[in-house]
C-alpha cells in the first residue's frame, strides 16, 4: 500500500505518486543521544572517558572505569526558536518544552586484586536520542507559482479514470481535482482537447501578489533502553557490551495556505474565482527496534586514553498513519465542465482516507573513535569522531515495493562523519567544562537541500563522596533549507530556516 503526499520534507519530481518514505529512514538514522549533563557539557564526547552512564550508548567499555555504583537522572529544558524565511519575509516561533534526557544505574562488581582481571560493572538506563519536538511558521508572497502548479505537473499524463473515488482518495493532488483546483483540458473542449492534460482557472492568470504560509509542527522522541556491562582487566584494557531496545514517537502537523489570489492589475474584469485554499497533512509513526554496540578502551599510560566502538544496524518495526484534507473558499466561481456539467463553487472541502503502512528500516553501521588526554588532576580535553554511510541504510515491506525508496539513498546520500570535542577543568570538587560539536543530518546531492548542525555547551559541576550535580548549557544552531513543494523547472519557492536550540540541562546522581 502506498501513501502519496506533497512533500514531507523532500519529495522527487522525477517519482510522482510515490511517497518518500526513505525520509523516515533517514531521520530516525540520524540519532543525537542526549546523555548527562556532563557529556552534554563536553560537546557529547565520551568515547574514550567512561565512568559515565552516557557510555552505555557511546562505548559501554566505558562502563568498565567504574569503582562505584550510582543512581542518577536527568531532566532537562527546552527552547526552540525557528526562524524561516520567504523571499525576504521572517516568522519567528518559539516552543518551550520540559523533559528527561537519562535515567540509569550502574551497578559495580569489583574483584580483589592488584592485576589481571579486576571485575567490571553492570549498567541499565532509559536515554533520549532524538527530540523531534518543534515548529516552523513561514509566509511571504511568491509571484513565481502556486502549489497549484505542482499538482498540474503531478496529474499530467493521467486521465480522471485514473484518480482514486471521492471516497478513497488519499493524496493532495486527488483532493485537489475533487476541490475543482485542477481539471482535464477536455472540459473546456471534448473534441480538440487531450484528457490527460491538466488547467486551472487559478493559475492561468499572472498572480501579483500571491500569498503562501505553512504551519509544521513536528512531536515526539526517540529513545533507547539500555542493559549493558563493562569489564577492566589490569586497569589498561577495558571492554563492553550493550544492548539497546529503541522506541519511536513521532507526530507531524502540516498547514499550508495559498490566499490573496488578486489578478485586477492585469484583468480589467477583476478576475477572481478563489480566495483561498488550506492542506493539511497528518503523520503518526509507531516504531520499535534493536542494536548491540561494542567497544575496547585502551588506557596504556594513566594520562591518554584512546576507545573505540562499533553499533550495529538498529532494525526498526515501523507503524505510520497518514492523512490529509483541503478545503477551498471560492468566490461564487462558475465552473464550467462539458462532461461532468456546470457547478458553482463557493465553499468545497474534501477529506482522505487514512491510511496505514507497515515496513521496516535498517540503519546504517555506526563507528566511533575518541581519545582522551589529562594532565595530572587538573583536567582533560577529549575528542570523537562518528561515521555513519547512510546509502547502506535499507528499507522494505511486504505489503509494497520500497525499492524506489532505497535506489534513492544509494545514489544520493552517501558517509557522514560527526566531530564532538570537550574540555574539564578540575578544581578540588569543582568541575567547569566546555564543548564542541559538528553533527550533520545527511544531505540531499540531487535537490541540494543542505543542512548545517554547530552545538556549543558548556558547564559546571560538583563531585562529593556520595553525590555529584551537574550542570549543562546547551546552545544548537542547524540552519537548512526546505520547500513545501518541487516542480520541472526548479521555480519552487525556497525556504530558509535557522533554528536555536538552547537547553539547560541538570544531572543528579547517588554514589554507593
Amino acid at each position: 500500500m502506498k501513501r502519496y503526499a506533497i512533500i514531507l520534507l523532500l519529495i522527487l519530481p522525477e517519482v510522482l505518486f510515490a511517497q518518500a518514505y526513505y525520509q523516515d529512514a533517514l531521520r530516525f538514522s540520524h540519532t543525537q543521544p542526549q546523555g548527562s549533563a556532563r557529556i552534554q557539557a563536553l560537546g557529547g564526547a565520551s568515547v574514550a572517558l567512561g565512568a559515565d552512564p552516557s557510555s552505555l550508548i557511546s562505548n559501554p567499555a566505558g562502563l568498565g572505569l567504574y569503582n562505584r555504583s550510582e543512581l542518577a537522572i536527568t531532566p532537562t529544558f527546552n527552547s526552540n526558536q525557528s526562524k524561516a524565511t520567504l523571499n525576504g519575509i521572517t516568522t519567528n516561533v518559539n516552543r518551550p518544552k520540559l523533559s528527561l534526557d537519562q535515567v540509569s544505574g550502574v551497578f559495580h562488581q569489583p574483584k580483589d586484586g592488584n592485576g589481571g582481571w579486576l571485575g567490571g560493572s553492570w549498567g541499565f538506563g532509559v536515554q533520549k536520542m532524538n527530540d523531534f519536538n518543534s515548529k516552523t511558521n513561514y509566509s511571504g508572497v511568491n509571484h513565481a507559482n502556486s502549489l497549484i502548479d505542482y499538482f498540474i505537473e503531478n496529474a499530467d499524463g493521467s486521465t480522471t479514470s485514473d484518480f482514486p473515488n471521492l471516497e478513497d482518495a488519499f493524496d493532495l493532488t486527488s483532493l485537489a481535482y475533487y476541490n475543482y483546483l485542477i481539471g482535464p483540458w477536455n472540459i473546456i473542449d471534448t473534441l480538440n482537447f487531450p484528457n490527460n492534460e491538466y488547467f486551472s482557472d487559478v493559475t492561468s492568470f499572472y498572480r501579483p501578489s500571491l500569498k503562501q504560509k505553512e504551519s509544521i509542527e513536528t512531536s515526539g522522541s526517540q529513545y533507547q533502553i539500555s542493559m549493558g556491562y563493562g569489564g577492566n582487566f589490569a586497569d589498561v584494557l577495558y571492554f563492553g557490551i550493550n544492548l539497546g531496545l529503541v522506541t519511536i514517537k513521532y507526530e507531524m502537523l502540516k498547514n499550508y495556505e495559498e490566499s490573496n489570489f488578486d489578478y485586477s492589475k492585469t484583468d480589467s474584469t477583476t478576475y477572481l474565482p478563489l480566495n483561498s485554499f488550506i492542506a493539511t497533512e497528518k503523520l503518526n509513526i509507531d516504531g520499535t527496534g534493536a542494536n548491540l554496540t561494542l567497544g575496547i578502551i585502551i588506557r596504556p599510560d594513566p594520562a591518554f586514553r584512546i576507545g573505540a566502538s562499533i553499533t550495529t544496524p538498529t532494525a526498526y518495526a515501523i507503524n505510520d498513519s497518514y492523512e490529509t484534507t483541503m478545503g477551498a473558499n471560492w468566490n461564487n466561481f462558475y465552473y464550467g465542465d462539458l462532461i461532468g456539467g456546470d457547478t458553482l463553487l463557493n465553499s468545497t472541502y474534501v477529506e482522505s482516507a487514512i491510511i496505514q503502512s507497515f515496513y521496516t528500516i535498517k540503519t546504517p553501521m555506526q563507528y566511533s573513535l575518541g581519545a582522551a588526554f589529562f594532565y595530572n588532576k587538573l583536567g582533560f580535553v577529549t575528542l570523537d569522531a562518528e561515521f555513519k554511510d547512510y546509502s547502506n541504510v535499507n528499507l522494505t515491506s511486504q505489503e509494497f515495493s520500497m525499492q524506489s525508496d532505497n535506489d534513492y539513498l544509494q545514489t544520493n546520500y552517501s558517509n557522514q562523519i560527526n566531530i564532538r570535542a570537550g574540555a574539564e577543568l578540575r578544581l578540588s570538587s569543582l568541575r567547569v567544562r566546555g564543548g564542541y560539536a559538528i553533527t550533520n543530518p545527511p544531505n540531499d546531492k540531487q535537490n541540494g537541500f543542505t543542512s548545517i548542525s554547530q552545538t556549543f555547551s558548556g558547564g559546571v559541576g560538583i563531585l562529593l563522596e556520595k553525590f555529584y550535580a551537574d550542570f549543562a548549557l546547551i546552545y544548537n544552531n542547524r540552519k537548512s533549507t526546505y520547500s513545501p513543494y518541487l516542480l520541472f523547472d526548479y521555480s519552487e519557492p525556497i525556504i530558509e530556516i535557522n533554528q536555536n536550540r538552547i537547553k539547560g540541562v541538570l544531572s543528579l546522581g547517588v554514589k554507593f
